[in-house]
């Protein structure tokens, strides 16, 4: 019953002006279809979709947009146009001409590439809206924006990270960008955490968006910052996997859910609501939650994140592959031996073992060492093997995870 109203919701969304989001970890190519084909669909479809992009991110801008326009086009758009802003166009974010091509298209895609460079240009300097960026807000209020990698990340509601990595982030801790001084060189050059910018673009509201997120085992700092920045208001953190993307349809309404794209890997969602932290005397962290959805799974962002798993997929209760699970002393490796990171493969393997709720990993590094554990007891999982590339595919819902300081 639940699938089928899903299934009548997406056919009814697919006509209907809304706000949506298609976000994407980054490593789209023209064979990205997944993406490309679903962001033409809800910018009016084959024929029809007016897709204007924005390259600022890039170092070449304008060359970064003639790539874009040819994979859009062959995807069946009817017009690309590139947005001419950029940080060598001087204020070229406050021309109200460059506004108005923003709301003449019906979809706007956000490049991948540098993303302070590219806040910094969609901002000024006092952190007001550009005129470029008031427009894509109302061309959102009925209508789609979209981004890849840094383009997907800037449209995070929470403090933006602009740097660091796991292991970084939870022994120096988070640090707000400073901008240096001109003719100075910028102090967080020097700074070894996570340094992060006070607010993404606001476009998701309460999510921090990391894309590469399994690919650099991006687990520790995003737990970090979420932590470091809690508010009176909950965040959550949204890891996509490169060559995957998440759609979420009617952003801000009660009909909001979330559908995940792509085979190639997974989406993150960490929870620190309830989490328990302290810095002093040592590091440790615990309570934080973690869900990994895989191809087809779909989410309901504003009820609680309740998952409904795919149709082809099955409980894996009861089905389990391993009888152990396997630790790592490389627990936030980034990438290593062509692997996705070691954290969310022992994660799966925690879920895939028939005698294991529990398993301890760590750190390789010991100057200090960190412990991190995973407890699959409050949590589920789901599997089987892709209906597109017949690979097994394991999601996993409500993982435990505590990090501790042991040396």
């Amino acid at each position: 019953m639940w699938i089928r109203g899903f299934l009548a919701l997406f056919l009814l969304l697919a006509s209907v002006d809304a706000q949506h989001l298609f976000l994407a970890g980054g490593g789209l190519t023209a064979d990205s279809y997944f993406f490309w084909n679903r962001l033409i669909l809800f910018a009016g479809g084959r024929g029809q979709a007016k897709i204007g992009v924005i390259t600022a991110a890039r170092d070449d801008p304008e060359e970064a947009s003639k790539e874009l326009k040819t994979i859009l086009m062959n995807h069946g758009a009817r017009q690309v146009t590139w947005i001419p802003v950029s940080g060598s166009l001087e204020d070229s974010a406050n021309n109200e001409t460059v506004a108005a091509m923003i709301m003449k298209q019906s979809a706007i895609f956000i490049d991948d590439g540098d993303v302070h460079r590219l806040i910094r240009v969609l901002r000024n300097a006092d952190g007001t809206d550009t005129i470029v960026l008031a427009a894509m807000r109302e061309k959102f209020r009925r209508g789609v924006i979209s981004g890849s990698g840094a383009g997907a990340a800037a449209l995070s509601g929470t403090p933006l990270p602009i740097s660091g990595h796991s292991y970084e982030a939870l022994v120096h801790g988070t640090k707000v960008h400073t901008e240096p001084a001109p003719g100075r060189r910028g102090a967080n050059r020097r700074f070894a955490g996570c340094s992060y910018l006070t607010s993404g673009l606001g476009f998701l509201r309460s999510w921090l968006i990391e894309p590469h997120f399994n690919e650099h085992s991006l687990h520790g700092r995003t737990i970090r910052l979420l932590l470091d920045t809690r508010g009176a208001v909950d965040s959550f953190g949204l890891g996509i996997d490169r060559e995957m993307a998440i759609a979420i349809y009617r952003v801000g309404s009660e009909q909001e859910y979330a559908e995940v794209l792509g085979n190639k890997g997974g989406i993150s969602i960490i929870n620190t609501t309830k989490a328990n932290y302290a810095t002093s005397p040592k590091l440790h962290i615990s309570g934080v939650q973690i869900t990994f959805l895989t191809e087809d799974d779909k989410i309901l962002l504003g009820t609680a994140e309740e998952v409904l798993p795919a149709t082809w997929k099955a409980d894996l209760a009861g089905e389990e592959w391993h009888i152990l699970a396997t630790p790592s002393e490389d627990i936030f490796s980034a990438d290593k031996d062509g692997t996705k990171g070691n954290f969310n493969r022992v994660a799966k393997r925690l879920f895939d073992s028939q005698l294991s709720k529990k398993v301890s990993s760590v750190t390789w590094q010991s100057s200090p060492r960190f412990l991190v554990d995973m407890d699959s007891r409050s949590g589920e999982s789901f599997h089987n093997d892709s209906p597109s590339t017949s690979q097994h595919l394991i999601s996993y819902v409500r993982l435990s995870v505590s990090i501790s300081q042991i040396a």
